[in-house]
């Protein structure tokens, strides 16, 4: 949250929005799709150059790359840019993630230090199928197909039971809902009901629900690869990594402690899994 005295002095810019820079403008938000962008016009990000005092400063002076563990192109890209530019005596590059290899990425930009930085997060208990599971993502794989069923399912529950069934609410999130419908997923619960929250992968590192104990982890998810017979990218199921799963885990304990409910054995865990994502590049 932006307190009211700097939000005159913040900007941002992403694919559906942009926020003006003005001239008292300090902090920038953007993506990395943006930011890569910039570079393509100014590869050193010292276009505008002014005087502060005794000293030049350029529009960018410091940079922080958040959640490369993400691994898209775009970042990689910027990655290779932005090692040249930290040769700038006046320019600093933060690279932050929860999951990253951090030893392999500061071997690249030159054996920089590495700071870690305790989280607040609760302890969170991981239970694992005991035998590996029938092929559930093709009656699932799609969002709005999973809170349809979940509902039915709860609709059976309460006819057939003789015992009294909380209501359970159903919230689809992901990338192309509108945001109207994605603000739902933050409401509170109506008294004696509980939420339920069918994700993407948007869910692992874009946001954090209070109240989310319980993670069902079906160990898959959705990955934009190219299909050179096509000329085109195209979404295709793949098991997660085992970085991935780690962070998908992490969002049962963050308001308090919770368990997450692998659908994979411990062995296909240990050993089948990548230990982190294919780099999109």
């Amino acid at each position: 949250m932006l307190y009211s005295s700097l939000i005159p002095r913040t900007s941002s810019s992403c694919k559906y929005f942009t926020t003006p820079k003005g001239p008292n403008t300090v902090i920038k938000y953007m993506t990395d799709n943006v930011l890569f962008r910039e570079t393509l016009k100014d590869a050193d990000l010292d276009k505008y150059r002014y005087e502060v005092g005794m000293h030049f400063c350029t529009d960018y002076l410091v940079v922080v790359m958040d959640e490369p563990h993400q691994r898209s192109l775009n970042t990689f890209v910027l990655f290779g840019i932005l090692k040249k530019v930290a040769r700038r005596r006046d320019f600093k590059l933060i690279v932050t993630s929860a999951t990253l290899n951090a030893e392999n990425f500061s071997l690249f930009f030159g054996s920089v230090p590495i700071f870690h930085i305790p989280g607040r997060t609760f302890p969170v208990q991981t239970l694992y199928s005991k035998s590996p599971c029938e092929d559930y993502i093709e009656a699932a794989d799609e969002i709005e197909a999973a809170c349809y069923a979940l509902s039915e399912r709860m609709e059976q529950l309460v006819s057939t039971t003789k015992q009294a069934v909380s209501k359970l609410l159903n919230f689809p999130i992901y990338s192309q809902l509108p945001a109207d419908l994605q603000a739902k997923i933050f409401q509170k619960a109506e008294d004696g009901a509980r939420k339920c929250i069918v994700a993407t992968n948007i869910a692992e590192t874009s946001f954090t629900v209070d109240g989310i104990f319980y993670v069902i982890d079906t160990g898959y998810g959705k990955m934009k690869v190219y299909n050179p017979r096509m000329g085109m990218d195209a979404l295709q199921v793949f098991p997660v990594s085992r970085a991935a799963a780690d962070q998908r885990a992490r969002r049962a304990g963050r308001t308090g402690p919770g368990t997450c409910y692998r659908l994979n054995t411990e062995t296909a865990y240990q050993y089948e899994l990548l230990p982190s994502s294919v780099p999109e590049i």
